[in-house]
C-alpha cells in the first residue's frame, strides 16, 4: 500500500482516526442523484472544501480503485492510499492480525448494513450475530473454542 508500513501499525492508525470532514461552501443544500446500473450515488453541487482548504473533497475513493480492479487476469489485491485509508470508517474495515513473520491483511466490508465480526485468536471471520449467539452459547469462539469473558460474550448496549 504505497509504503505505508503494515506491520508496525500505520495502515491500522490511518483507519482508526477520523475521516476528514468536508465541509460545503456557501450553504446551498441542492443535491443531485445519480444511478449507474449497480452504483447509486447522491452528490451535492457547489464545491466541497476538504480539510486542506482545496476544493473536491479527497480525490479518490476505495470505491473508485474496486472499479478499476481487473478480476479477469491472475488475482492481486486492491492497493489504496494513506489518503484513502484515511477515508474508510473504521467500523468497515476489519483487520487480520498475523503474528511475524506474516503480515497484516486489511478487508473492507463492501456490505455494512451487513455487520461483521472477527475472533482475535484465530481471525474468523463472522457475521456479528451468529457469532454472539456462539460466544453466549459455548462461551467461545465457535472456530478455534479460544474462551471468551463474559463481557465480550454479551452483546454491546444500544446506542
Amino acid at each position: 500500500s504505497s509504503g505505508i508500513n503494515a506491520e508496525y501499525g500505520e495502515a491500522e492508525s490511518l483507519i482508526n482516526s477520523d475521516p476528514p470532514a468536508k465541509q460545503r461552501a456557501g450553504g446551498d443544500t441542492t443535491w443531485k442523484e445519480s444511478d449507474r446500473g449497480d452504483v447509486q450515488t447522491m452528490t451535492f453541487e457547489g464545491p466541497t472544501v476538504g480539510p486542506s482548504g482545496g476544493g473536491g473533497g479527497g480525490g479518490e475513493t476505495f470505491e473508485d480503485r474496486l472499479q478499476q480492479w481487473d478480476t479477469v487476469s491472475s488475482y492481486s489485491p486492491i492497493e489504496i492510499s494513506a489518503n484513502i485509508m484515511r477515508q474508510m470508517h473504521k467500523s468497515e474495515v476489519l483487520i487480520l492480525k498475523w503474528p511475524s513473520p506474516l503480515r497484516y491483511q486489511f478487508y473492507k466490508n463492501c456490505m455494512p448494513e451487513i455487520i461483521l465480526k472477527m475472533c482475535d485468536n484465530c481471525n474468523r471471520i463472522f457475521y456479528a450475530d451468529d457469532l454472539e449467539l456462539q460466544y453466549l452459547k459455548l462461551k467461545a469462539c465457535p472456530f478455534c473454542r479460544k474462551k471468551v469473558d463474559a463481557e465480550e460474550a454479551s452483546p454491546p448496549a444500544e446506542q
